[in-house]
């Protein structure tokens, strides 16, 4: 009986330290995380949803038009549950100052990935077994990619942990009535989170028709109207217009022109393989190469394992948890690869596929383990650590900046630079560069950065307020005058090249590099020598006697 109840204090305790142990690494040293340029629309928004939420009671302006429009119109052609998150982090910071502005933005979806590792460790033990759930639990923690997102103030993340939020519920309610009333909840939310949402039903109708088929062709109505469509039907839709006051007014006009929006989303260069892609798209296969080349090496093998060792006949009698995570892996990066969605920036844009890779990974790596015969019974488990070893010293060197880790599969971040991978993307306003800078910086200095210097004046702003720049920084278009040049190498820009030439044969003063590769090179304006007025020579007379 000690022994039982032992066990299950260790099954309890375990998803809580697995989840306070990413949560702790997430939100360690954040503020050396990059700011992205798109995280100043997102962080700008949460601001004015923070003041909407602070100031709507005094004279209760909630439901205001003209109350709504102030606030709300700023980047309103998003959904609103991830800025949510953000303006949360805001009105703590606002009302009791415990962290500065910039990590106020992040650390609403840093917790709910926290939250999302415990949805994930359920889903595996429950399905499996539990040392697969710690297995894909660490598989989960350590994807780089994904763990940058976790960190940053954008939608990907936020996405990508709703839809398998929102696949979890799905599955425990095919056994449970209060997870098959949560389903809709939680597809509300997702819906609230990015438009690629509501490509994750596809699986789940594949699944549900699959098992239960048989009842499909015997009581149609009755199967069809199971309580997670039902809670989908009822709740989905609500709870996304009321997470977003933005559509309490002028709803249909509004709703179209947020799904018009995406329907004819503007082009975003992608560096694949050597060439610049907008328009045409990438190769189909392009999400896929990505995911491979971004995902560490073992990672991607015990997923592969996973689906292969599976015990695939004992899956049925569990409701066949792998076939719905095989299902909801494919269309969430297949979505990218078969249709015309836009595809840029790396993985961003599947962020719903990595939960369900990490799944598989757990499951494979536990399913080898367990048939290595060669070790005793006992410490059949240890050599687990092995596995996550190559994938943390990468992430180590890396220093915070994990958008710039590719997998040991083409070398590293310098093999992808040599194959024709972006080694960075998203105008990076890196931690480092602003140390530099506050180092550097002894009065008002223009600073102005190229390729893309438009986003900088934005992020370097939000930096100052939270005192992560010094105040002597301030950005200049004007790259013949400014006092420091920074030049961004991003290869995805068509003008790069000819900077890059242009700028080769100065001398720079600072060189920020990750695995060898330079990500940001800063130059320093070269004054003209002073020409000093030469005195006239004073030649003596000479005497002649």
């Amino acid at each position: 009986m000690k022994h039982l109840t032992a066990w299950r204090i260790v099954m309890a305790v375990t998803p809580l330290l697995l989840a306070g142990f990413y949560l702790f690494l997430l939100t360690y040293q954040a503020e050396r995380v990059a700011i992205t340029d798109d995280a100043r629309f997102y962080m700008e928004a949460a601001k004015d949803y923070g003041d909407y939420l602070d100031n709507g009671w005094k004279g209760n302006k909630y439901f205001d038009k003209n109350f709504i429009d102030r606030y709300w119109r700023n980047n309103h052609e998003h959904p609103s549950f991830a800025k949510l998150l953000m303006a949360g982090g805001y009105l703590i910071h606002k009302k009791f100052t415990v962290w500065h502005e910039a990590f106020s933005y992040r650390v609403g979806i840093s917790f709910l990935a926290a939250i999302t590792l415990l949805f994930l460790f359920s889903f595996v033990r429950r399905a499996v077994s539990f040392r697969a759930a710690v297995f894909a639990s660490l598989f989960f923690i350590f994807l780089p990619r994904t763990f940058f997102h976790a960190r940053v103030a954008t939608l990907d993340f936020t996405v990508g942990a709703t839809c398998f939020i929102f696949i979890y519920c799905y599955w425990r309610g095919l056994t449970s009535r209060f997870w098959a009333w949560m389903t809709g909840i939680a597809f509300g939310l997702a819906l609230a989170s990015k438009l690629n949402a509501p490509f994750m039903v596809l699986p789940v109708l594949i699944h549900y028709c699959i098992i239960k088929w048989d009842d499909l062709k015997r009581r149609p109505v009755r199967t069809i109207f199971a309580p997670q469509f039902v809670s989908m039907l009822l709740f989905s839709l609500p709870l996304f217009f009321a997470l977003w006051p933005w559509l309490w007014h002028d709803t249909f006009a509004r709703f179209t022109e947020y799904v018009l929006f995406h329907l004819h989303h503007y082009g975003i260069s992608m560096y694949y393989l050597g060439q610049i892609y907008s328009t045409p798209r990438p190769p189909w296969a392009a999400p896929f190469v990505m995911m491979v080349v971004t995902t560490p090496l073992l990672t991607v093998l015990c997923a592969a394992l996973g689906f292969m060792l599976y015990r695939w006949r004992g899956d049925i009698r569990r409701e066949r948890p792998m076939l719905l995570t095989a299902l909801a892996a494919f269309v969430a990066v297949g979505t990218l690869m078969f249709l015309p969605a836009p595809f840029y920036s790396g993985v961003k844009l599947f962020q719903p596929f990595f939960p369900f890779l990490a799944v598989a990974a757990g499951v494979g790596l536990w399913r080898v383990l367990d048939r290595a015969t060669i070790l005793p019974v006992r410490w059949r488990f240890a050599p687990f650590g092995v596995v996550f070893i190559p994938v943390i010293l990468s992430m180590i060197d890396l220093k915070h900046d994990n958008l710039s880790y590719y997998s040991e599969i083409i070398g590293g971040t310098k093999g992808a630079a040599k194959y024709g991978f972006e080694t960075h993307y998203y105008d990076l306003y890196y931690y480092d560069l602003a140390k530099y800078f506050d180092r550097e910086l002894k009065s008002f200095s223009p600073v102005a950065f190229d390729p893309n210097g438009k986003e900088y004046p934005f992020t370097s702003s939000i930096l100052k307020r939270s005192k992560l720049l010094t105040p002597k920084f301030y950005y200049s278009d004007n790259k013949e005058t400014a006092a420091y040049f920074v030049l961004t190498h991003e290869y995805r820009w068509r003008e790069y090249p000819d900077l890059l030439r242009k700028h080769k044969w100065r001398k720079p003063v600072y060189v920020l590099k990750r695995q060898g590769v330079p990500l940001v090179t800063v130059y320093k304006r070269e004054e003209p020598p002073v020409v000093r007025p030469v005195a006239p020579l004073k030649i003596p007379k000479l005497r002649i006697d």
